[in-house]
């Protein structure tokens, strides 16, 4: 349709643009003609009086061709004007012919009563032609108005028709979708849907409404009477409320909310209730109703959980907390009798039953006289029968055993019961969480035709219930039991071990004798938990655990702290050599092999005494002081034990100090770098120098390295520490190059075993040599033999990388003395073997130390190795070394390690030296 409308308005638009020229052109054409007519009739009929000499002639009876020219003399120049003959000769003529196109009229002329002409007028149509095109501009301007008007009024009018015919269809859709979502929700929603008039007819409800009403299907709306309304009230234990609100919504317009009510089936429903409101006038009532009887049990079932569970957290025995369950089950049954038979302990070897209040009291106590014979029997064969399947197990609730009185296993419990006039009809079995039977809830009746449809499901319940206090109680006496020992040897832990020292202290206190309190610690247990495993090291563990108990009396208190960690509390000893028997003892026991999974291991302990009250009388210090003489047992060699001593606590103390002066001695700026220079015996210059760690501590000053490098290993700070160390020589190098005048030094920096273990060391040391602007070609580093062996593939790797970096000079350090394997030693990309100062003591006398220094530079050489001797301090040794080809030396001889301001010095002055004695 739009498409007809546009080529409609588009041809009224052309036809308006091309009739506006077009009828220009006629109008003008008929103009023009009708002058041409009229000219031509003045020029024919015009009365011209005849030049002639006969009296009496006529006015206007024949033509001239010059009075025809004459009478038309009126005309404009446009026009021409032709006389000719009747041969087509030219008679006379007034302006030229015009060029074609143009507009012609001719006519007759009678010249005298023999001759006549054709008198001929002509005009040229062009202007007309030029005229009527410039008329299009107009038309043009007229069709476009007509095109527009043709078009948008149709259109307007056919999108206004359309646009209504959409928002009626999109209204239809929507209230049909409207009207589905309705009918759908009123379908598919769990609660009752009832609508009502104002006068409480039922106008629609849906079927979920009808279920839980038990309501017959209505087929009419609008009612005629309340028939649905009355079957409501009839069916509620007080529908007095309901009905008035229901029935006549113009009394009762208050909204109501939460309402409940009770049926007389015992069932109870939520009632909710809203007027509806049409254009602001009541129209009628929505009521909503909700089964919550499930909720109303549910509730009740929690209140007896809290209260049963409360019981069993506040510590009441269980035996009362499930008797309060069993009265609160048999309350919400209204039939039943309820018995509870469990298990004691988690061993189960004595049973116990409870019952509910209801029960009589006669059958309680009978039940209780033959519980352990008549119950045995039961959870006996129910133990049996666990993993048979279908033993009369209900399909709607797992563990429900259905008709007791007719099973075998149950004869001897049914006839008990019967002997009473209550009798047992079913069962549900308590299991824990690893399925192993815990107890049986009883139901019993006194006619089993009574049985309520759902009393099986609270007893099912009741059994989930009984099940959690169970296992809560044990739960706590396991934890009562992991919170005093160790979960692994079974041993008293740290917080039980601490009570009964405490306790042997106090004893101690009001008799005489003294205690003894031992540390032991395993010495390489780290490398055997590794190399076997954890689940070897903890069998190493139970079996160490065995031979402490075995060495200590009942009245000794043997421990595990933690890890390899064992204490022994030996309480009434005499003299400290008690102490010293039993140590000796321990380890002796150690000496034979532990065997481990077919494997013979061999353990040693280390052993710290401490003695109350002769060392202290307080318990904390007792542990650190055993704890201290342990350490000073695993420094002496391990495989023995130490008393403790003051000396050892002052030794500790200052050990404590020193460690806590490390952690802020980098923070403070405590730490330099000293320089110790290496001498070229081939050329005597000094080619460079070994940087080595100082700490200037406020109050002992120099401090010597010895006391804390052990320390900056141990605690790991030696990583940052050697960090700063290699920035710190970076920055000097640097400083010589661009300030003083020194030969190029290559300096080298001694890197630890967890330096080496960093996986992005190599990265790490080219980052320093960038931000200082250090060529790596002027730093060399050290690693000790030892560090190399303890791991040579990775050293192996880790080394190489550095390589890629651009380091030239790595040297290994304290050769000699890490027993390197040659395998390895053609391995690590080194260009340096430093003689360690063991072996240079002795020359040039000792026979062994001769016989080394030798095989190393002579090995050294073969593998294209330089060789350093370090600590060379007398002119012998000096000349032995270059005798045998040593290449440089360093040691006190030359300098001692100095500062970097004073090791600038002296390398100047050994150029100058130098430089004088060349010829």
């Amino acid at each position: 349709m739009p498409t007809l409308i546009a080529r409609l308005a588009w041809g009224g638009g052309t036809l308006v643009t091309l009739l506006v020229p077009l009828i220009f052109f006629i109008v003008g054409y008929q103009s023009e003609a009708a002058r041409l007519e009229s000219a031509l009739q003045v020029g024919v009929y015009s009365n011209i009086k005849q030049p002639d000499s006969t009296a009496g002639a006529a006015w206007g009876t024949f033509h001239t061709p010059q009075a025809v020219l004459a009478a038309l003399d009126w005309l404009p120049d446009k026009i021409s004007i032709r006389i000719t003959g009747e041969n087509q000769q030219l008679l006379a003529e007034k302006n030229q012919e015009p060029p074609p196109p143009h507009l012609t009229r001719t006519s007759t002329l009678e010249l005298n009563a023999d001759d006549s002409a054709q008198l001929t007028l002509s005009r040229s149509l062009r202007p007309l032609l030029l005229y009527s095109l410039l008329m299009f501009i107009p038309g043009l301007i007229l069709g476009i108005i007509t095109f527009v008007t043709l078009r948008d009024l149709p259109m307007r009018v056919f999108r206004r028709t359309l646009q209504e015919i959409t928002i009626r269809k999109v209204t239809e859709e929507k209230l049909a979708k409207s009207l589905s979502i309705f009918s759908a929700t009123l379908e598919s929603t769990a609660d009752g849907i009832f609508v009502t008039d104002v006068y409480g007819r039922e106008v629609v409800a849906n079927k979920r409404f009808r279920d839980m009403w038990h309501l017959h299907q209505s087929d009419s709306l609008y009612a005629n009477n309340n028939e649905t309304l009355a079957e409501l009230s009839n069916k509620l234990r007080d529908p007095t409320a309901f009905a008035a609100t229901i029935k006549d919504l113009n009394k009762h317009i208050d909204v109501n909310q939460g309402s409940t009510l009770e049926l007389r089936d015992g069932r109870h429903f939520e009632w909710n209730s809203q007027p509806q409101f049409v254009n602001g006038r009541v129209v009628g009532r929505v009521t909503s109703f909700r089964d919550i009887s499930d909720r109303k049990q549910a509730e009740a079932l929690l209140a007896i959980e809290n209260e049963v569970l409360e019981m069993v957290v506040c510590g009441q025995p269980l035996k009362a907390a499930l008797g309060v369950l069993a009265d609160h089950v048999e309350v919400l049954s209204g039939e039943m009798f309820c018995t509870i038979l469990f298990r004691k302990d988690s061993e189960g070897a004595e049973l116990a039953c409870v019952s509910g209040r209801s029960l009589p009291s006669n059958v309680v106590e009978r039940l209780i006289h033959h519980e352990q014979v008549v119950l045995g029997k039961v959870f006996a064969a129910i133990t049996q029968l666990e993993n048979v399947p279908k033993h009369g197990l209900s399909d709607e609730y797992s563990g429900v055993i259905e008709n007791i009185g007719s099973q075998p296993i149950w004869s001897d419990y049914c006839k008990l019961m019967a002997s009473h006039g209550v009798h047992a009809c079913f069962a549900v079995a308590v299991r824990s969480s690893d399925r192993s039977l815990l107890g049986l809830i009883v139901a019993h009746y006194r006619t089993p035709s009574k049985q309520q449809p759902h009393d099986r499901e609270l007893m099912w319940v009741a059994a989930h219930l009984v099940h959690i206090a169970m296992e809560r109680r044990q739960a706590e006496e396991r934890l009562q039991d992991l919170a005093h020992y160790d979960s692994l040897t079974r041993l008293p832990n740290r917080a039980l071990f601490h009570d009964r020292l405490q306790q042997a202290l106090t004893r101690l206190e009001r008799s005489k004798g003294l205690v003894a309190l031992m540390f032991i610690d395993l010495d390489r247990f780290k490398t055997i938990n590794d190399t076997l495993g954890h689940d070897l090291g903890d069998q190493l563990l139970c079996d160490t655990a065995a031979r402490l108990l075995a060495c200590v009396r009942d009245v000794d208190t043997v421990a595990r702290l933690g890890g390899d960690e064992f204490t022994i509390i030996l309480e009434q000893i005499n003299k400290a050599e008690d102490a010293a028997g039993v140590a000796s003892k321990i380890i002796e026991m150690f000496a034979a092999p532990f065997h481990l999974d077919h494997q013979e291991t061999f353990v040693t302990p280390s052993i710290g005494i401490t003695i109350f009250p002769s060392d202290s009388d307080n318990s904390s210090h007792l542990i650190k002081y055993a704890d201290t003489a342990m350490y000073r047992a695993k420094e002496d060699g391990g495989n023995g034990y130490r008393f403790f001593t003051s000396e050892m606590n002052t030794l500790a103390s200052d050990r404590l100090e020193m460690e806590n002066g490390l952690r802020r001695a980098l923070a403070r700026g405590e730490f330099e770098v000293y320089y110790q220079p290496k001498l070229n015996l081939a050329d005597g210059r000094i080619i460079g120098a070994e940087a080595l760690l100082r700490w200037r501590h406020p109050q002992r000053g120099l401090v010597s390295p010895g006391e804390f490098i052990p320390i900056l290993e141990e605690t790991g700070l030696i990583e940052q520490v050697g960090s700063w160390v290699l920035h710190a020589v970076c920055q000097q190098i640097r400083h010589w190059q661009t300030t003083t005048a020194l030969p190029p030094l290559v300096i080298a920096v001694n890197l630890s075993g967890r330096q080496l273990q960093r996986s992005n060391l190599a990265t790490a040391i080219a980052d320093i040599l960038e931000e200082t602007g250090v060529e790596p070609r002027f730093l060399e580093l050290e690693v000790t033999e030892s560090i190399l062996m303890h791991d040579p593939q990775c050293a192996v790797d880790v080394l190489m990388q550095i390589r890629n970096k651009g380091i030239l000079h790595i040297d290994v350090d304290d050769f000699g003395t890490g027993y390197s394997s040659l395998s390895y030693l053609k391995q690590f990309p080194i260009d340096c073997l430093k003689l360690d100062k063991s072996f240079v003591d002795g020359l040039p006398h000792d026979e062994d130390d001769i016989a080394i220094s030798q095989a190393v530079i002579a090995m050294a050489h073969s593998l294209r190795l330089t060789v350093i001797a370090e600590g060379v301090e007398r002119e012998e040794q000096l000349a032995f070394l270059r005798d045998n080809g040593c290449d440089i030396i360093q040691g006190y001889i030359i300098s001692p390690p100095v500062p970097a301001q004073t090791f600038a010095q002296l390398v100047l002055e050994r150029a100058q030296q130098h430089s004088t004695t060349l010829p």
